[in-house]
């Protein structure tokens, strides 16, 4: 969902404990390349150390990272907020991610299911979201993951659209200006009542100092790049992208669009991701206990900076 209202500065970050062992398992992979290394061993390419989150990878063999994952990505925005001045806002998503692996290509495939998330506290505001509209959105078919020799991870195309459908190009077209356009052909035939409770759109909720619903329209991305640590955990930085089109309200003092005054923050290890293996069977309920069942961090998987 939108970061139409979010937090107060992360606070700061302790190192995982999950990731400790990953440490101790790297040296000592390396500790066995050295000793065969004699013998004429192959211990393939050195892993990668990457620099801006301060990990090293564990890499893995080709298809050893297909599986079923629950995935969390932290967004956090800088927003712009008059008199007050720049404050952190954003949000955290949760999602099913399924990954195969295929022989004939040697590549993988992979596509996820958003199962939840929260908006962060601005200013003494939130906007929130019923965990059955995050549910809602379509699944997001269409990603694009590379896992190289040395542990390297990328990945591109996850798509989330809130209340859109039949766009030319779902990535690409072009949303409505305001929701006079919205309500003009063709949008009012491609925007629709994602929840079904009669508004279109998704409708959001916002509470504190100021209160209402808000209906939107929104496609959101994200990309992240980072490093595995072996076939179970992958860990870096993410990049979201959020178009949102605000379609109506039940309060005038909402009456703008969410975010035109927030943009990234200028530190982008406030914005990061990790992936943790759960079972082949697992769903959405799984993947939100994960944290209390210390399955995913609560905090950033690797050092943050506090300031």
């Amino acid at each position: 969902m939108s970061s139409l209202v979010v937090l107060l500065a992360p606070r700061p970050a302790l190192l995982h404990d999950g990731w400790m062992p990953s440490v101790f398992a790297h040296r000592r992979l390396a500790a066995l390349c050295l000793s065969f290394a004699s013998v004429g061993a192959a211990c393939g390419p050195e892993p990668v150390y990457d620099d801006d989150i301060g990990v090293t990878a564990i890499p893995v063999q080709p298809g050893e990272a297909a599986g079923t994952f629950a995935t969390k990505v932290l967004n956090t925005t800088l927003v712009k907020i008059p008199v007050i001045g720049d404050a952190a806002g954003g949000g955290v998503n949760y999602r099913l991610l399924t990954r195969t692996w295929d022989d004939a290509t040697q590549r993988y495939e992979q596509s996820s299911v958003l199962c939840g998330g929260f908006n962060f506290e601005v200013a003494g505001v939130t906007t929130s979201l019923p965990e059955s509209s995050y549910r809602a959105v379509p699944v997001s078919g269409n990603e694009v993951v590379e896992i190289a020799a040395d542990g390297t991870y990328t990945q591109s195309g996850h798509l989330q659209l809130w209340g859109l459908r039949n766009l030319p190009d779902p990535a690409t077209t072009p949303l409505p200006a305001d929701k006079d356009e919205a309500a003009e052909s063709p949008w009012r035939d491609r925007i629709y009542d994602m929840d079904r409770d009669g508004f279109p759109g998704a409708t959001t909720f916002v509470t504190g100092a100021v209160g209402g619903e808000v209906y939107i329209a929104q496609r959101k991305t994200v990309s992240a790049r980072g490093v595995v640590l072996g076939p179970d955990r992958v860990v870096g930085l993410a990049v979201n992208t959020n178009e949102v089109v605000q379609l109506g309200n039940t309060n005038p003092l909402l009456d703008r669009q969410s975010e035109g005054s927030a943009g990234p923050h200028p530190d982008p290890k406030r914005s990061w991701f990790e992936e943790a293996r759960l079972n082949d069977d697992a769903d959405c309920d799984d993947v939100m206990a994960a944290e209390d069942d210390g399955i995913l961090s609560r905090r950033p998987p690797f050092e943050v900076s506090a300031d």
